[in-house]
């Protein structure tokens, strides 16, 4: 068997830009056996994947586990295409059977979290000193294009920032069709179970962390509202004469019981929304949205960050999408404290250790 990556390794091997990746080389095989401390000396885990690095062994004998790694036992035979060879010389699970493997080793808020970034236009990934000085030197000699389909997001300032947009790995459906698939291996219904809370592609961490909080039900602690992310909504022409667009992508949309057309959502991000240009181009798309008998509510982390604060904002939903409003009971206040904890975290460090300095 291969060297095989998987769990939380694997999670942090599909966060790599491509751009990064291929400034690796590929790891030759070890002179003999398959020795941990041939692979645990190669630049491409030692600055890239961290450790401990995860991988799959097939027998029991080979398990080891410490500082460097740590093995599971693959018992069961898993779906067909659920390894992936890379060009650096060991394989790797792919995105569904990554999630399934964390599945077992992690909790469901967790899960679900990774379900949101595999299937979502974004990553989070910090590259190591190491790693970014052979990014800037590759860009500068004109080696490699600036994002090979991975733009880095950088913040009002022009500084880089670590979240990266790109084409989503997943979506919920192949998801939930992996998951039949699997059936009978650990891990599904925890997998099915994510896959069915999913309310559609997000931007960035802070829009997975306000549609969890909002749309997961309340003894699950969160508001237990219907949403939709990413939602495109055609601008009249009166609203096109206000902002300058064809349409908009509301963030989180929210059916209205009123005479609204509904409540949007806006999740304002400081790399997005803080420069006076970008200011004022969000407030003609709220006019123009406006218009059209949309209510918007612009939320910030801040917000949503601060209990006391969010709760304010959740009777304004509850109030503009016409729903009735009731206090959380004290059991659904401890289920909200729990996902707090587990949700309003540093997105980048999520299952993952530090790579060498």
């Amino acid at each position: 068997m291969p060297f095989l990556a998987c769990g939380p390794t694997a999670f942090q091997y599909y966060r790599i830009p491509p751009q990064i990746l291929g400034l690796y080389p590929t790891i030759l095989p070890p002179d003999h056996d398959h020795r941990l401390v041939h692979y645990s000396k190669q630049p491409v885990f030692k600055d890239l994947l961290g450790t401990p690095v995860w991988r799959f062994v097939s027998e029991r004998k080979q398990r080891a586990n410490g500082k460097l790694f740590c093995s599971r036992l693959l018992t069961q035979e898993p779906p067909p295409g659920s390894f992936r060879q890379t060009e650096h010389g060991f394989d790797v699970t792919s995105p569904e059977f990554t999630l399934l493997n964390l599945a077992t080793q992690v909790s469901r808020n967790q899960l679900l979290m990774a379900c949101y970034e595999m299937c979502s236009s974004f990553a989070v990934f910090t590259p190591c000193k190491r790693a970014q000085r052979q990014l800037d030197e590759a860009i500068s000699l004109k080696l490699i294009p600036p994002n090979c389909g991975w733009e880095r997001v950088v913040d009002t300032k022009g500084n880089d920032t670590n979240l990266w947009k790109r084409a989503p790995l997943l979506s919920a459906g192949e998801i939930t069709a992996f998951a039949t698939q699997a059936a009978g291996l650990r891990g599904v219904k925890q997998l099915r179970w994510a896959a069915e809370r999913m309310a559609g592609q997000t931007v960035s961490p802070f829009e997975v962390q306000t549609s969890m909080l909002i749309s997961l039900p309340r003894d699950e602690g969160g508001l237990g509202i219907d949403i939709t992310n990413n939602v495109r909504i055609p601008l009249s022409e009166a609203a096109r004469s206000l902002y300058d667009k064809t349409c908009c992508y509301a963030d989180i949309l929210i059916q209205s019981s009123t005479d609204s057309m509904g409540v949007i959502l806006e999740c304002q991000g400081r790399s997005a929304h803080d420069s006076k240009a970008a200011s004022l181009s969000d407030a003609e798309r709220t006019t123009a949205l406006t218009s059209m008998g949309y209510d918007v509510i612009q939320i910030t982390f801040g917000q949503i960050k601060d209990k006391k604060s969010f709760d304010h904002i959740a009777e304004l939903i509850h109030k503009k999408a016409g729903l009735p409003y009731t206090p959380k009971t004290k059991q659904e206040r401890t289920a909200e404290d729990a996902l707090r904890q587990e949700l309003l975290v540093d997105w980048a460090e999520l299952f993952t250790a530090g790579p060498a300095s």
